[in-house]
Parts: C-alpha cells; structure tokens; sequence
C-alpha cells in the first residue's frame, strides 16, 4: 500500500486483535507530520474532518462552502494531501473521510444541511408526530446521491495506495435528537413511545439498506475489508459504528427499551462490530447494559469535553470490565497516557490511537508499547 509501506505486518496485528490475541504487541495507531511534510500537524480525526481550504470563502458564500463540503474532487484532493502529508504509524491505516457532521442521513429524510465553515448541521424537522412521514426516494435524494458520487470518485482513483471508509450517517438516537430536538426527543419517549419506535426501526432499517450497498460498493477496492476512518479501525469484512451520543440523557431503563434493539440489530449487519460509547455519563452509567450485549465486539471510549481524561483511575475498572467481558477496547489517548494504561490493561484486544509531533516520536511511542506489551503478555 503505497501510503502504509509496512500495511502486511499492521493486518497481522490487526487480525490478531479481532481475535483478542497479541502478534508482539497491542495495537497501535499513531499519527504524525511524515519527515519530509512542512505542513503542520493535522487536527485528530476524532474532531472531525481536516477544514484546510475553506477558510478562503467569506461567512456569506453559501454555495462555495456547500460546495467545499460535497465536491467530488475537492474532498478527494484534500485527503490526498492529508495522505502525502501523515505519517501512518503502527495500525493507522490510511482511511478516505467523509464527514458532513456525522449525520448525513438527516438530510435524506428532509432536513436541509447547514454547511459551514466549521461543520454540517441539521435543524429540527419533526414538528409533529401526527403529521409526520417518513420519506426517503433514494434514487432523486440528492445527499444521497452525492455522497455516492464522492464515493466513485474515491474508488476510481485508488490504485491500492489507501482505503475507501465508509461516509457517518448516524444512528437512530441521534439523528432524531437532531431530527426532532433533543429536549423534544426525550419528552417523547414517555409522551410518544409508539412514534418514536417506529422512527428507530425505520432509521436502523435504512441504516442496514445503506451500509450494505456501501460496502458493496467498496469491498472490491478493500479487500472485502470494513474500516471506520475516524477511528482508522480495520476489519476484515463488514464493520463499522453504531452508537447514541442521546443516550447521555437516558436512564439506564430508557435505553435498553428504546435503543438496544437499534443496536443489536445493526451490529447483527456486521461482521465485526464496534459501539461508540461517548462521554463520562455514558461509561458510568450505560456500560454494564452494553456489556450484555453480545452483538457488540468492541467498545470504543471517547471521554468528552470538559471530561477527566482517557487515563483516569475511575475509568481503569471500567476499561477491566470490558476487557474481562471478553469485548475489545480501543482508546483515544494522549501519549503520556500510554505507558501507565499499560501497566494496568491487558494488551489483548486492545488498541490504542495517538498522535506525535514527528515519525521519530511515533516510532518510539510504539517501541514503548511494544515493550510494556511484552511485559504484560
């Protein structure tokens, strides 16, 4: 792979991880400026897409910004830099992302996207359950048809120099909290529950329907692999997130009635499943719900804004009870993390993602793991 020269070795580690074993080490990706790049370093994917270029159109150039967002070529040309300027360290793969707020399939079902110079958004749509319809004409939906557009663009220039990940279209919870208001949303789990149940059959539905066809589209040029960009987590075969960032205002109840079944059955379409569990309120009192859920293979922490940081002792037993339930673990962390996580996690099924000023500081953050890796095997 000609953006990932070493990408043999990182399948080896990689497919020791789907298997909660170890080749030499947990795994790793660690991302940095390549040696020869004089451009600095790029923001974590976790924030989402890199925004380079788009601060040259003035606030008011509606159709430039909207443009920047859903240009074939313009999203192609910018990960191209990103890839000729990242050094892909350890199991990074090098992953094409698109992003238009996480939510893109809000835009199917009738909500006219926001673009901005900083995100998508998606406004409030669903005044009225009463009046509502659910209607999605996937062969007229421009988004739609757009986002599949960008998606040719980026299989017809591949030539096995990278991986073509798959657009985030969202979940059920939060595309609604978007779709219908978060306040609203939550009032009408006790008020609407018939109404909401259906919309999150509906959602989870296309959800499937979309996925498929994506991957379709994208097993050819993948090997048959799945890979969640942002995360640049690979599988090999059907994989990707399912998540509820609303979940962080439910019950432990709530969620298991409402939203579980939205889980299971979208991790049941893939071959390897991965849940995006958000937010220090969300570990605390969602996990030993999501633990029982044998349709999840790995749980994916992010900590949040204004939250304790990943290596915090009250989320050390956390992370062990995953890890005892026999479910993978991956962790965004800083790289003065690492090294005193290691000392209390097992590497297996474990994968860790980071970022470091230069290649030489990658390479030794992942000799670093290697050696704690080693000690705790």
């Amino acid at each position: 792979m000609y953006y990932k020269p070493d990408w043999d070795k990182a399948k080896e580690r990689m497919d020791a991880f789907w298997n909660n074993e170890i080749i030499d080490r947990c795994c790793a990706a660690i991302f940095s400026p390549r040696k020869n790049s004089k451009f600095p370093p790029f923001p974590e994917l976790q924030w989402g897409p890199w925004l380079g270029g788009i601060e040259e159109y003035s606030d008011d150039d509606v159709e430039g910004i909207k443009n920047w967002w859903t240009d074939p070529e313009q999203n192609f040309n910018r990960l191209k830099f990103w890839f000729e300027n990242t050094y892909f360290g350890g199991e990074a793969a090098p992953t094409t992302y698109l992003n238009w707020g996480a939510m893109a399939m809000a835009a199917f079902y009738g909500c006219e996207p926001k673009f901005t110079k900083t995100t998508v958004w998606y406004p409030p749509i669903i005044d009225d359950w009463k009046t509502w319809k659910w209607e999605f004409d996937k062969k007229n939906n421009w988004y739609w048809n757009r986002i599949k557009e960008i998606m040719r663009f980026f299989i017809a220039q591949n030539k096995g120099d990278y991986f073509v990940g798959t657009p985030e279209l969202g979940t059920a919870g939060d595309l609604l909290s978007l779709m219908r208001g978060m306040d609203k949303l939550a009032m009408d789990l006790i008020d609407y529950p018939d109404e909401v149940k259906k919309a999150i059959d509906i959602l989870s539905d296309t959800w499937i329907d979309l996925h498929e066809e994506l991957y379709q589209m994208t097993a050819p040029v993948n090997n048959g692999a799945g890979v969640i960009a942002w995360m640049s987590l690979w599988a090999p075969g059907r994989h990707d997130q399912t998540a509820c960032d609303f979940s962080s205002v439910l019950s432990p109840e709530m969620f298991q009635e409402f939203f579980v079944p939205e889980i299971k059955k979208e991790c049941r379409w893939c071959e390897y499943s991965t849940y995006h569990l958000d937010g220090q309120a969300c570990i605390k009192n969602l996990l030993d719900v999501l633990l029982q859920v044998d349709e999840i293979d790995t749980i994916q922490f992010t900590p949040g804004t204004n939250a304790p940081a990943t290596y915090t002792k009250e989320y050390i037993p956390l992370y062990k009870k995953i890890q005892e339930k026999g479910k993978r673990l991956y962790l965004l962390v800083k790289p003065e993390e690492i090294e005193p996580l290691l000392k209390e996690l097992s590497p297996k099924g474990l994968f860790l993602c980071s970022y470091a000023e230069s290649e030489d500081e990658a390479n030794t953050i992942l000799k670093t793991i290697s050696k704690l890796s080693v000690e705790r095997h």
